[in-house]
């Protein structure tokens, strides 16, 4: 997950289990380092494994095959496919793929507007309804977020 000020990490770690891990992606130690107190406090920051160089890099970088549970992924819309496949590899059958925005304020279903965010999301959406691995469901909640059980 891109973790820009650790709320979201906040949150996910304190649902998990003693002895679970949460990788967090950002490139950003300026950002990040805002919520490293807070994860502190909540007694979560053992849990927390940040990572500061690009997501697809540190997805690429983890030889683990299906050892992960669920994955959130909330960054650059032009790199979702890519995060996706990714994870395709490192989320384990019965896993959950969490993706963020892919309504993105109702743009999405507009299809007036085809500006470059919106169309990047638009091939995500039609990625995730097409691959054979991803069953999945969009909520729409917030600004979208679609579930995908990793097959």
């Amino acid at each position: 997950m891109v973790t820009f000020t650790g709320f979201s990490a906040l949150c996910i770690a304190r649902g998990m289990g003693e002895g679970s891990e949460l990788i967090c992606c950002d490139t950003s130690e300026e950002w990040t380092s805002l919520g490293v107190p807070f994860w502190e406090e909540a007694g979560v920051a053992d849990r927390i494994d940040l990572r500061i160089a690009p997501a697809i890099e540190t997805l690429r970088s983890i030889e683990d095959d299906g050892g992960f549970d669920l994955a959130f992924i909330d960054a650059d819309k032009s790199s979702y496919i890519a995060y996706a496949e990714e994870l395709l590899r490192l989320v384990r059958p019965g896993g959950l793929n969490l993706v963020d925005n892919v309504l993105w304020f109702g743009a999405v279903a507009d299809l007036e507007i085809n500006d470059e965010r919106i169309l990047e999301i638009r091939a995500f959406n039609e990625w995730a309804k097409a691959h054979p691995r991803c069953q999945n469901v969009m909520l729409p909640i917030g600004d979208g977020l679609t579930l995908i059980r990793v097959l």
